[in-house]
């Protein structure tokens, strides 16, 4: 032992089994880990898609990787937990009338956006007035139908007012939407809001160069103290899947999105990452333009369901990582048998032989290696049952505005994921719907919508709903491609990570651990 004022230098011997024994326990990192949460720290995140835009009404929809940003930088009035129980977030909380038909909701007081608006009932009322608006042509408004207005009590207090009781409000309320987050009334009427979101969240939007980086910095004023635990998330879009699964491998992405079936099963059996998983509604889908030939006649589509073989592409495009479906519910309702129409060559030969006439069309699909796979194998399936499919490989953006359009005859499509699918199906199956982008048109179906739109009890919602899935697969609608789940690959010291019913890194609640990423730091 060493006197205090000992002049002496410990030998180099003893330096080096102190390096080492630093070493071994940065790399070990179970310290860190147990310790809980770490402060400090950048996360690089992969994701599939550049981002569309977060003003609801300049975006017009939610991309399918927007939900990452919009949950960072937004918060809704409330959250939900696994039963569909409301847990606060801006509100502290809600009740209802004796009818149900009034919603009473408390605010958070000393919350303030992040360019200094304060949170108060006005901000959220002109959020959701906004949607409301016809003139607006929000998008999703259909969803949001039986809302009728939503007016302010006091500083501090919301009101909305139904149309009739609603048996879905609170979900609609703390869904992972446009509708629920609420933005700074100041960005949106400066009109920002699009390309540089502002909101009240854990972290503030700094930077969007279109293809390349979106950067987020923490919130210091956060009104959860001790949240964020990260400095910084810089969300990169990287389209090659191979690419960002290497990213990944290499340490230059700390996660990534994605539903590519080989990579996930490698990343299952790799050590050093995890794999997050969390199904969802709103399927994959073939959508047939129904009201132009030959895709008019029912006799075609059936053809069509029955030449499609969703199993064969769930197993080689997806190598089984995503399920099999046969309703847009994601298991919610569950409703069993629904008619729907499997593999049947021979069945298909004789419907297009009823038809009497040859059978050419065209795809439009995405760009992606999930869209060109897709494509590919519908164009076998259906040359074996004689239809000739021709395939024209476009943007996601360039997908959708073709079908806006309805300049299309099949064109890939992703279903809107509303935690309550009901109001969605009613605005993009019924005969008059806003966003009946297929041309589909068929009174059963109008029955079966109007029933579910207009019923308060969960049994006769459910067999509507159910009745609405017989449908789809009676008139063959669409194809389905596919159950939607997606998965985050993460490395094992991104903390605090879980399985979301979204493709979203909820990145207000991850912290780094583990020696691998406080070594990098430290050097």
């Amino acid at each position: 032992m060493y006197a205090r004022n000992d002049s002496r230098k410990p030998p180099v011997w003893a330096k080096g089994l102190c390096l080492l024994a630093l070493v071994a326990i940065l790399v070990q990192g179970a310290p860190a880990s147990a310790s809980g949460p770490v402060q400090g720290g950048s996360l690089t995140v992969g994701i599939e898609e550049d981002f569309v835009g977060f003003d609801p009404i300049k975006a017009r929809f939610l991309g399918a990787m927007d939900r990452n940003v919009l949950l960072a930088v937004e918060e809704r009035l409330f959250d939900l937990d696994e039963k569909g129980n409301l847990v606060p977030e801006l509100a502290l909380s809600a009740s209802t009338s004796p009818d149900g038909k009034v919603w009473t909701i408390l605010l958070r007081e000393g919350v303030a956006f992040h360019d200094g608006t304060p949170f108060n009932a006005d901000a959220v009322v002109a959020h959701w007035q906004r949607l409301l608006d016809p003139k607006n042509r929000y998008l999703g408004r259909s969803a949001l139908e039986p809302i009728e207005s939503v007016t302010r009590a006091d500083d501090h207090t919301v009101r909305f007012t139904l149309k009739r009781p609603w048996i879905h409000f609170k979900i609609q309320i703390g869904s992972a939407g446009f509708a629920s987050v609420i933005p700074s009334p100041k960005a949106v009427q400066e009109d920002t809001q699009n390309r540089a979101p502002v909101g009240t969240g854990p972290f503030v939007f700094k930077e969007w160069v279109r293809n390349d980086r979106l950067v987020l910095a923490r919130n210091p004023n956060y009104w959860r103290k001790g949240r964020p635990y990260l400095d910084t998330v810089v969300f990169r879009p990287m389209p090659d899947m191979q690419a960002r699964f290497s990213a990944l491998q290499a340490g230059q992405a700390d996660a990534i999105v994605t539903d590519r079936g080989t990579h996930i099963l490698q990343a299952r059996e790799d050590r050093t990452l995890k794999v997050y998983s969390g199904d969802y509604a709103g399927p994959y889908a073939f959508l047939f333009n129904s009201s132009k030939p030959p895709l008019n006649d029912p006799r075609v589509r059936r053809a069509l369901a029955h030449a499609w073989n969703q199993e064969f592409l769930v197993k080689a495009d997806f190598r089984g990582t995503i399920p099999v479906v046969t309703d847009p519910y994601g298991g919610s309702p569950a409703c069993g048998d629904s008619g729907y129409r499997k593999h049947d060559l021979a069945k298909a030969k004789e419907l297009l032989a009823e038809y009497g006439q040859p059978v050419a069309l065209e795809l439009a699909h995405t760009n992606t290696p999930r869209g060109k796979e897709a494509g590919e194998i519908a164009q076998r399936l259906f040359k074996e049952a004689g239809v000739t499919l021709t395939l024209t490989p476009l943007a996601p953006g360039e997908v959708f505005r073709k079908v806006m359009n309805g300049e299309y005859q099949i064109s890939s499509w992703r279903f809107s994921d509303y935690p309550d699918m009901g109001p969605y199906l009613h605005e993009s199956l019924g005969s008059k719907g806003r966003v009946n982008f297929s041309g589909y048109a068929s009174p059963a179906m109008d029955e079966h919508l109007l029933a579910q739109a207009t019923s308060n009890d969960a049994e006769a919602r459910k067999k509507a709903l159910c009745g609405v899935a017989r449908t789809i697969n009676e008139d063959a609608v669409f194809l389905y491609l596919g159950g939607r789940r997606f998965h985050i690959l993460a490395r094992t010291d991104v903390q605090g990570l879980s399985a979301t019913p979204h493709p979203v890194v909820r990145v207000g609640d991850v912290w780094l651990a583990g020696g691998a990423r406080m070594l990098q730091n430290a050097r």
